[in-house]
Order: structure tokens, then sequence, then C-alpha cells
């Protein structure tokens, strides 16, 4: 299901734009295959083969125009598996605001970040992520604790939501170091002594995510493994602007799914005619209700490229926390009315197909196991909606904010 500026930007916005499209053909006909067999490793081969994993980071593109690659490849992904698009995702977040964030004021951290983007492009890398946070009778706490050891550092604890874990090549993560507050590290993750990659942390539902726990045995890293460390501005800026991005692509994901559920119920309303022998698409109430799903998949769709646009606009150094602020708060609602929506649409979708949805391996099926997932992270919707509601609630007119 695509529209007419999507096209447009296909033919002028993505460097290779032909190429483009085959290698997402190829990679998403290699996720089918690999969901038949129940084997994705010849999924990943393909993925690391193409130019896909590398949008933004190997070509000259602004952030707009790499959120709109990003939001290409997730939502055809996404109508495949949620979950294992979910999983590229999680490489994608931490590259893309990798190559997108402001540096100019701050030569060190510019070069460490050119130095690591690429050393990933270079050697066809995959990224795997964690903020180390662990399940806990206290939300947001940290399981690991990072300590300066002579020129290096060591790292012990668990994470309990690392995604992409058992393919993932490097590993991006948040930890606190002692005495100086949060520290962004990276390291190798495959074949890693001090890094112990733990069963799937979901053993029955979003298989394909491969979100597993990990444990930092006394891991060792060097003053080359920092990206930032300490508290302050700067940290803050960094961390919410990745926190942009990853709020900015999870509802892309779950969209594809939206979409790839209002293309099966197409097929079905077409294919299949009621008591009268004329197909069940003829009726008015069919038309009805599906012109409403569209409506309410076009309109989400709306308010993740709107702020996908606004992304575009924090590209100076340092970064304005007012403007910073108000595109995490747009890229927060986008994540909330995507992946509601998503929801909504497979939950009508199922309502229209009936039990058919369940049997034959109808895609339908897969969707509707993983869309549920959407509103849970990485900011749970409550709390997106309890951020906007101070806002209303404020002394300020809401009519002055609108």
């Amino acid at each position: 299901m695509q529209f007419e500026e999507s096209r447009q930007w296909r033919a002028q916005g993505v460097p290779g734009a032909p190429r483009f499209q085959e290698h997402l053909n190829l990679v998403t006909a290699a996720l089918e295959d690999g969901l038949a067999r129940q084997d994705l490793s010849a999924f990943y081969d393909a993925f690391r083969s193409t130019d896909l994993p590398f949008i933004g980071a190997a070509h000259s593109m602004d952030a707009y125009e790499i959120f709109r690659a990003c939001f290409d490849i997730l939502h055809r992904l996404g109508g495949v598996s949620p979950a294992a698009a979910l999983a590229i995702e999680n490489h994608y977040y931490i590259l893309s605001a990798l190559s997108t964030f402001p540096t100019r004021d701050d030569v060190a951290l510019g070069e460490r970040r050119q130095a690591l983007l690429k050393h990933i492009v270079n050697n066809r890398l995959l990224i795997a992520n964690t903020s180390t946070t662990i399940h806990s009778s206290k939300l947001g706490t940290r399981g690991t604790h990072a300590r300066r050891d002579g020129h290096g550092f060591r790292v012990s604890g668990t994470a309990d939501y690392t995604s992409l874990a058992s393919q993932g090549d490097i590993l991006v993560f948040i930890s606190v170091l002692e005495g100086e507050g949060p520290a962004v590290f990276f390291a190798p993750m495959r074949g890693n002594p001090g890094i112990e990659i733990g069963p799937l942390l979901l053993p029955d539902s979003m298989l394909e995510s491969d979100t597993r726990r990990i444990t930092f045995h006394d891991l060792a890293l060097s003053d080359e493994n920092l990206l930032l460390s300490g508290a302050g501005a700067r940290m803050e800026h960094l961390l919410s602007f990745e926190m942009v991005w990853h709020q900015l692509l999870i509802p892309t994901l779950y969209l594809g799914a939206a979409a790839r559920a209002i293309e099966e119920v197409r097929r079905f309303l077409r294919s299949t005619t009621g008591l009268d022998d004329r197909p069940l698409a003829a009726l008015d109430g069919m038309m009805v209700d599906v012109g409403r799903l569209f409506i309410e998949y076009r309109s989400a769709r709306c308010v993740a490229l709107q702020a996908g646009q606004g992304l575009g606009s924090l590209t100076e150094a340092p970064l304005d926390t007012q403007a910073l602020s108000d595109i995490f708060d747009l890229a927060s609602a986008s994540k909330l009315v995507g992946t509601r929506c998503a929801e909504e649409i497979l939950a009508a979708a199922r309502r229209i197909v009936g039990a058919r949805a369940f049997a034959g391996g109808n895609p339908i099926e897969r969707l509707s196991r993983d869309v549920m997932f959407g509103p849970l992270g990485p900011k749970v919707n409550a709390a997106i909606e309890r951020t906007y509601g101070r806002r209303v609630l404020g002394e300020s007119s809401f009519l002055e904010q609108c």
C-alpha cells in the first residue's frame, strides 16, 4: 500500500533507488523463507550482504532521508514479522542516532563516533544494544556497573532486554560508571568471553526479536571502547536523541503489520462470496469498515512522517534543549498513535476474516501475536499520555499550545 509521496522519495531520495528496492525484495523474501523453515540465519546473511544495514552511515543523507529509508525497510519487514523487524529496528535506531547526532562543537566525541561508524560499515556489523535495565520492583533499575581499571574499564552485571542478541556483532550499551554517572560503551559481542548471551527472555512470544538476557562477566574494555561518559547536558542530549530515534522507528514496523492486515482483509473480501454469490467486497458495510481502517492507518502514518521531518531540523550543535524536548514528545506521540493503530486494525481484521485468520498459516495470526508488544516499549503508552496530560493541565491555556 504505497502513496505518491513515497514513490517520489524512492525515485529521488535514496542513493541507487532501484538497487534499494532490489535489496529490500531480496531481504523480505529471505525473511519469509526463514520463517517457513524456522531458521533466520540465511535472512541475516542476506541482510548483511546488502547495502540496507548501513543506510545513513555509508551514504550522504540527512536525518529525514535516513528516517524515510528506515521507514520503508521496517514497514516492509514488519508486514512479515514484527518481531524480526523489531530486532532490525534496534540496529537502526543506534546506527541512525550515531550517524546524525550533531557533534561540531565536540571534536573528540565526533572523532570517536566517526571511528565507530567506520568500523561498523567496513566490517558490515549489526548492532545489538541494551540500556542494561532489569526486572525489578523499581522501574528503570540498571543491572550493571562499570569501574575504571588502569587505562580501561571493567563491567559486571546483567541486562534483561537485548534484542538481536545472538546475531549482533557489536554491543552498544549504557552502564553506570562509578563516581562519574552514565557511560555509553561499545564492545564486540560474538565470541566475547566477557559477555554471556543467555536464553530467550520471552520464550513463547516475539521469538524472532531474539531478545535475551545477557550477563557481563568482568568485561574488560579499553579507553577506545568508551563513547561518552559523565552526567551533564551532552549526555542527556545524546540519550534523548537516541530515544527519539527509537520512538520514531518503533511505530513504522507495527504500521507495516497494520498495512499487511488490511491487504489480507482486501484479499479475503474479494475472494469470498456471500449466500447471494456476490463478493463480500461489494457489501456497502464492508466498504465502510475497510475505509475506516485505511483512514486510521493513513492518519498514524502521517504523524510518523511529521515527527521524522521534525527530527531532520535538529542539526545545530549543541542541540537546543527545548527543540529536542519538543521532538521527543512528538516522537512519543507517533509511537503511541502508531502502535495503538496497529492493535486496533489487527483486531478489526480478525473480526472481518473470522476464524480463518488463525487457520492455514494466515499472516494475521502472526501479526496479531506480535503487535500487542508495540505499546509496551520503549516508553509505555501510559507514560506518554501522562506527559501530555501534564502539559494540558498546566498553568498555560491549552489553546495557546495548539
